[in-house]
């Protein structure tokens, strides 16, 4: 600073030489403060314009994050010596080591809070595909001559467990770091991909404990998991260091390397990286790259850091590549992102394929909408059907009831003629003055025969009423007897003989009694009209001069099948061996002048309603023979 003179004056009086001292002073110290003034702004100027220039005055601070995979300690002992080393290369400078988790590195490379990075190839290539992030060197390992691919997972068992191949593992416990730990979890995961095994699949459970890595270790010693996934060395530098016993465990499906120092279960991936964030200028960065690269690989610095010195940056692909395959790569996008992105630059095939999705969809409405259409009509179609089906049958109930109309006066006109008769014996014997023993003898068979008038009308009130179906256990032998009563007179009549055998052990079978009854009436009464038409057309005159019309309805039991078999046989005209069996069961088909058509096809609905069957053939020489079998146990449902 430039010195201030005094002034001062011999020949001025006492009191103005002392108020020339004051002011001199207040003089001396207002220049002064210019001075100062001025030299600070001078140097506030120069630094500016030079910030390097201000390094000559202090230290330039400069931090560091570092991944601290088995504790602040371990991480502070291995990396000080390379700050010591950067140190001396590099004057005015002061390095700070900052130890970080995973996650706690992340946020200081998004936030831009360090200068410097060193940490594992996976993290460096997840935070340099998103933040401003340029690598200056890769580590180079001990193993194998100082090669920079050493970083892979090792899957570790007790010596003494019964696990020697990964497979060996389903459905076991292990303890892993993070679930994106890359010298771990990561690789290994990738190798069980390339095996197709999900391992959140395949690991009962995968404990993720965190660093540090050696507790990872004891959790397996203390038999907590049944393996643990480690970095590559990890076990070694843990059993050099007497934290463990090495000679307790192995590394499953070890691929080392000839000549690589460590056991590892994976591939080998880069090395870790030192890594410049946005934060630092590069031309320090440029500085401490050529530092790193000139350290001696005997250098206490690099043997601290378990290495052989720095080499210059490598290829990340083969890690870029892991991270593709594992769906993890932050620069890769979701499907419907590279979906729209193909959309956009083939807009020609994409508007087609919009195009072909909307004609698709509409076809697809419009068949939809046609097919439910049609299955309401169908459904529709089938009610009807139905009602019809059942007036049809009504009718040709009424039908029947109408042909057997003489048989039926002939039924009811034998009780009412018995009746009679008793009634006037009765009267006689009042006149006579019977006793009351007499009269009473009278009256019973009086009231026998109203009960079988009562009957007969039951029978045909119910066989012509609309009913539903109801099944029961029937005795098929009562039915078939109650049914030919009503044809008794119209057997007489055309001279018929109809008679009724059975075999086997008869049994109660389940079945509708009105619509079996009517399934019998109608095979009897179209094997009467066969007869009758046969005797109309005289077609074997020698027959009908010998013998007499025949019917004959047989009722076999059947254990072994659980059936019952009922045959009616006739020897009328028959059916001739051309016809259609199938056409003759339709509805409305007929070969009588004046049928309907509705008897065959009534007797196959009952049937089928019984679930069994109905089958028709020619009865040598002459006639018609029809079959049923009908199961002794039906469907309880109809």
């Amino acid at each position: 600073m430039p010195s201030i003179k005094r002034v001062t004056q011999k020949n001025k009086p006492q009191n103005k030489q002392k108020s020339c001292v004051a002011g001199g002073y207040w003089l001396n110290v207002i220049g002064y403060s210019v001075v100062t003034l001025a030299a600070i702004a001078f140097s506030h100027t120069i630094f500016a314009k030079d910030p390097q220039s201000a390094d000559s005055a202090f230290n330039q601070k400069i931090d560091v994050g570092i991944l601290a995979t088995r504790g602040n300690l371990e991480a502070l002992n291995r990396w000080q010596p390379t700050m010591d080393w950067l140190e001396r290369k590099i004057p005015n400078t002061e390095f700070v080591l900052y130890p970080y988790t995973l996650e706690q590195m992340t946020e200081a490379v998004k936030a831009q809070t360090v200068d410097f990075v060193i940490t594992n190839p996976g993290q460096s290539v997840l935070l340099g595909r998103q933040y401003p992030l340029s690598w200056l060197a890769t580590l180079r390992s001990q193993q194998q001559g100082g090669t920079t691919l050493a970083i892979g997972s090792a899957l570790v068992v007790r010596n003494d467990s019964s696990y020697f191949t990964l497979t060996d593992l389903d459905n076991q416990p292990v303890a892993a770091v993070s679930d994106s730990a890359f010298g771990g979890y990561l690789t290994l995961r990738r190798k069980m991909q390339q095996r197709s095994l999900d391992p959140n699949r395949f690991f009962s459970t995968v404990d993720f404990i965190g660093f540090p890595l050696d507790a990872i270790l004891y959790k397996l010693r203390d038999k907590h998991v049944e393996a643990a996934v480690l970095p590559v060395c990890q076990l070694e530098t843990m059993g050099r260091e007497g934290l463990i016993d090495f000679s307790q465990y192995r590394v499953l499906d070890n691929q080392a390397p000839v000549g690589f120092g460590c056991q590892v279960s994976t591939a080998l991936y880069p090395n870790w990286s030192f890594a410049k964030t946005g934060k630092a200028s590069e031309t320090l960065a440029k500085q401490i790259a050529r530092a790193l690269l000139d350290l001696p690989e005997r250098d206490p610095a690099a043997i601290a850091a378990h290495s052989l010195g720095w080499s210059a940056p490598i290829s990340q692909l083969k890690i870029d590549k892991l991270y593709q395959d594992l769906d993890l790569h932050p620069l890769q996008k979701p499907w419907w992102q590279e979906a729209f992105t193909w959309l956009k630059s083939n807009q020609q095939w994409g508007w087609t394929f919009l195009l072909f999705v909307v004609v698709l969809n509409l076809y697809h409405f419009l068949l939809e909408y046609r097919f439910s259409r049609n299955q309401r009509l169908l459904i529709a179609t089938q009610n009807r059907l139905k009602e019809k089906n059942a007036m049809l049958e009504h009718a040709q109930r009424v039908a029947i009831v109408g042909e057997l109309g003489g048989s039926i006066a002939h039924e009811i006109n034998q009780p009412l003629s018995a009746i009679r008769n008793y009634s006037q014996g009765g009267l006689v014997r009042i006149n006579k003055g019977s006793s009351a023993d007499d009269l009473k003898v009278v009256l019973e068979k009086i009231q026998q025969q109203v009960i079988r008038a009562d009957d007969i009308v039951q029978r045909l009130r119910s066989l012509i009423k609309k009913r539903p179906i109801n099944k029961q256990y029937s005795n098929v032998q009562a039915l078939i007897t109650d049914a030919v009563m009503l044809l008794d007179h119209d057997l007489i009549k055309h001279q018929i003989t109809l008679s009724m055998t059975e075999s086997g052990q008869v049994v109660p079978v389940y079945l509708d009694p009105i619509g079996f009854q009517q399934l019998l009436l109608n095979l009897v009464k179209n094997a009467m009209d066969a007869c009758v038409l046969d005797h109309q057309k005289q077609r074997v005159q020698e027959l009908h001069t010998q013998e007499k019309y025949q019917i004959v309805i047989h009722t076999e039991y059947l254990p072994v099948e659980k059936q019952m078999k009922l045959v009616v046989t006739d020897n009328g005209n028959g059916i001739g061996l051309e016809a259609d069996t199938a056409l003759l069961q339709s509805a409305f088909f007929t070969t009588k002048e004046e049928g309907l058509g509705l008897g065959l096809a009534i007797c196959r609905d009952v049937v089928e309603d019984h679930h069994g069957t109905l089958t028709m053939a020619s009865n040598s020489p002459h006639g018609c023979r029809i079959e049923v079998r009908l199961p002794y146990i039906g469907n309880t449902e109809n």
